[in-house]
């Protein structure tokens, strides 16, 4: 059995272990892998009710409760996907807090790209796609959760990257849903992981660099959108984003909404001359 393989079927405790070996020469803090959990996001958030440390990782397998934006339901199959969430301690009054689920898409999307998946792009808010046929489809969810108490603030950010579609296609036929296998050699989830959190811990990801970095790499900036938010909706060219991850759309004619949270939808339609 070849070591990559191995190390794919190791237990999740050694995965762990070698993955705190592999990134010893940098700051991060717990780094935990399970086999089966709940929630990342929520094994991370649970920490927060102590003295969480920076940069604290944790991965599983599998995910029984898993969520996506708006209390959506995130589905994963027993070692199909990359599961990891990641906890940040920042000050509560920093304007930067927006910023780290920017910061998580921008070092995947960077990781893959070197892993040579070049197709995958930013949808905003923060869903990761592959473009087949012309069309867009979901390769992987961020979300962003915060706890603040006093001048502390904790920002959990999670992400599922489908890697196999495994059983997927068949539950959801409709569903415009992808996985690494189906454009390239899936990696193994291991290197996935150390190359994330390589990559967001590099000097490239400077938060001077980070905007330009989000918007070289999105799928959305340029196109026609309609964006759900509040209640509303939008339609626009989104023309660009604010440094704390807000989408600026240009309607026709010529005002410029910013908008925080919401849901897009990509047009085929143009405006007309």
């Amino acid at each position: 059995m070849s070591i990559p393989k191995l190390i794919e079927n190791i237990s999740a405790n050694t995965k762990a272990r070698i993955l705190r070996k592999r990134l010893k020469d940098l700051k991060f803090g717990d780094i935990t892998w399970k086999s089966t959990t709940g929630s990342t996001n929520q094994d991370l958030l649970e920490t927060a009710k102590k003295k969480p440390k920076h940069l604290s990782v944790a991965i599983a397998d599998h995910q029984t409760a898993g969520r996506g934006r708006l209390e959506r339901e995130w589905l994963s199959e027993k070692k199909a996907s990359l599961l990891m969430s990641v906890l940040f301690r920042d000050d509560s009054a920093s304007d930067l807090i927006g910023l780290y689920s920017m910061k998580l898409s921008v070092a995947a999307v960077k990781t893959l790209h070197r892993m040579g998946f070049q197709g995958v792009k930013i949808k905003w808010p923060n869903d990761l796609v592959a473009i087949h046929n012309g069309e867009a489809h979901k390769l992987s969810g961020v979300l962003a959760q915060t706890v603040i108490k006093g001048s502390d603030a904790v920002v959990v950010v999670g992400i599922g990257i489908n890697v196999t579609l495994s059983n997927f296609r068949d539950h959801f036929p409709e569903d415009r849903i992808s996985a690494l296998s189906e454009i390239g050699e899936p990696p193994k989830v291991i290197d996935l992981a150390e190359g994330i959190l390589r990559e967001l811990v590099s000097p490239a990801m400077s938060d001077n660099d980070l905007k330009a970095e989000y918007e070289k790499n999105s799928h959305t900036l340029g196109s026609l959108v309609e964006v759900s938010s509040q209640g509303k909706k939008f339609v626009g060219i989104a023309i660009s984003f604010t440094k704390s991850g807000a989408l600026l759309i240009e309607s026709e004619d010529g005002s410029v909404k910013e908008i925080s949270v919401g849901d897009v939808i990509h047009l085929r339609e143009k405006f007309a001359d």
